[in-house]
């Protein structure tokens, strides 16, 4: 801004002579001669001369708190930038976030009613973490087991995550399949190791051995001839 000015000011003086100084008797002349037309050629120059001061004073002003065009750029670039960013984030989130009521299936079909046991899936946004808390209820309304656990990974292309329990040093897998009409169908498959590697090695085994599977979920899969259990939305 500093620049400006003083840029604007050397532009004022050259404007001030290039107006004044053809007319060096306006100046010069004692004021009590200086009457008639050279009177009036000296007030409107000066006035001509203070109108483009002006002018250009206010176009500093405006052009003053404009943003460069590639800062501009620049800025709008890094806003579309984190707003992927984010956008990223939150398509990876695992793809069964929510709370449910789960009910199980048995010989190829589910309950239809919502069960009374809940389950609640969360991730961590920009992670493969989260939290898993299963609430298993009997039919009098009272819990006889709970599963508070973190996340310490999941994979939504494998459709599995592997949970650690508060209250325990081991690692489980939990699968899930989503059927063609997008039941989601759940599988906790407890098989505790002290490693996340050795859980994913037992999964694998398991799979392998054809104790888990997905291709009948409600009628078996889930630890040989167990059903997976339907998760319904609670909200």
């Amino acid at each position: 801004m500093e620049n400006k000015f003083s840029n604007l000011l050397f532009k004022y003086i050259r404007i001030y002579f290039t107006l004044i100084e053809p007319y060096p008797f306006l100046t010069r002349v004692p004021l009590k001669f200086n009457i008639g037309l050279g009177e009036s050629k000296m007030k409107l120059t000066k006035k001509l001369a203070t109108v483009m001061l002006m002018t250009l004073l206010f176009t500093a002003c405006a052009d003053n708190g404009k943003v460069d065009k590639s800062e501009a750029d620049n800025n709008l670039y890094l806003g579309l930038l984190q707003s992927t960013n984010l956008q990223s984030q939150i398509n990876g989130q695992i793809e069964i976030k929510g709370t449910y009521y789960q009910s199980g299936c048995s010989a190829g079909a589910c309950n239809s009613a919502p069960g009374t046991n809940t389950v609640s899936i969360q991730s961590n946004l920009g992670t493969t973490t989260g939290y898993l808390y299963v609430d298993y209820v009997n039919g009098a309304g009272t819990s006889t087991y709970r599963v508070n656990a973190e996340i310490v990974e999941y994979n939504n292309t494998e459709k599995v995550l592997y949970y650690k329990p508060k209250n325990s040093a081991n690692i489980s897998a939990f699968i899930w399949t989503i059927t063609a009409s997008n039941e989601i169908l759940i599988c906790d498959v407890f098989n505790g190791k002290p490693t996340l590697a050795e859980t994913k090695t037992d999964l694998e085994s398991r799979k392998a051995s054809g104790t888990v599977y997905t291709t009948n979920p409600k009628a078996a899969g889930c630890n040989g001839g167990f059903a997976f259990n339907l998760l319904t939305k609670a909200f």
